[in-house]
């Protein structure tokens, strides 16, 4: 096992299918797929399944998928140290962020950035804050915005905002909605939460303002796809309720945005980077920018 083969099966993972990873590797399909049989027969185990339509990665297939992940992000990050002795300030830089809170504060930044040093390029990764997290302890990102609480013996932490949570509810004909709204007032419908994820306490933190609240909520859904329960709410099938940032993410007439009073919804917001870690000329310089 070597590290183009490891960038040949992310590829193919990534493409769910041998002839378009082919396609993005700049080689022919068959070479591809004698690596692919070729690195399962090195490690013993079969990694892909597959039929005539589409590729399923077996438990082994998704435990290698992670590795390689964090094995490229090493050594690309590994690659950028030490071209910067030579080249100055360039190459790729990884970041991440949630939905919403990174489209407020990234893209300025990024145009700023880039009048300054044309050659430097990104990698800008979404998820929620434990995948962030996630790639951040990989390497995959050196830079990563999060929702706080986080471990803060782990990760260097500069606080940016913070920010209200919202009841996202959906507007129906002849019917107007609240400016402002309580808890019990929002759990006359059905809710619609976000997910709860490991090490992530935002919804601990609902739960526990619903329990203060004394409301036992009918909860129809948790997702930890916020367009996901914002369509929900589209769909007439409860209320939402997210961050402020987020509950911007999808322009819609039928969705309202009520403000919820009578308790402490809040989640403070942060950009993060690992304690201890060498980090590049470039995520140095961006860094400051805020």
């Amino acid at each position: 096992m070597d590290i183009r083969q490891l960038k040949y099966f992310m590829a193919i993972v990534e493409e769910g299918q041998i002839s378009r990873a082919a396609k993005r590797l700049h080689m022919a399909q068959p070479p591809l797929s004698l690596q692919l049989k070729m690195l399962e027969e090195n490690l013993g185990v079969q990694l892909i399944e597959r039929n005539t339509k589409s590729l399923r990665l077996t438990e082994a297939g998704h435990a290698l998928y992670q590795r390689a992940e964090q094995i490229l992000g090493l050594v690309d990050t590994t690659t950028k140290e030490i071209r910067e002795f030579d080249q100055g300030l360039r190459g790729t830089l990884g970041i991440g962020s949630p939905p919403g809170i990174g489209h407020l504060y990234i893209p300025p930044r990024l145009a700023e950035f880039h009048a300054k040093y044309p050659e430097v390029t990104f990698q800008w990764r979404e998820g929620n804050t434990y995948r962030v997290l996630e790639l951040l302890n990989s390497h995959v990102i050196e830079v990563g915005i999060v929702r706080l609480p986080i471990d803060d013996n782990t990760y260097e932490i500069k606080p940016l905002v913070t920010e209200p949570w919202v009841a996202v509810l959906r507007k129906n004909p002849g019917q107007s909605r609240p400016a402002k709204i309580t808890l019990p007032q929002v759990a006359r419908e059905p809710l619609l939460l976000m997910q709860r994820q490991q090490g992530i306490f935002c919804h601990d933190m609902v739960w526990d303002e619903l329990r203060t609240a004394k409301v036992e909520p009918t909860v129809f859904c948790e997702s930890d796809n916020v367009m996901a329960l914002l369509t929900l709410v589209e769909l007439g099938l409860g209320v939402a309720i997210v961050p402020r940032s987020a509950a911007a993410l999808k322009a819609s007439d039928t969705l309202h945005i009520a403000e919820i009073t009578g308790c402490k919804l809040e989640s403070a917001v942060a950009i993060t980077w690992l304690k201890g870690q060498r980090l590049s000329a470039a995520a140095k310089q961006f860094l400051e920018m805020f």
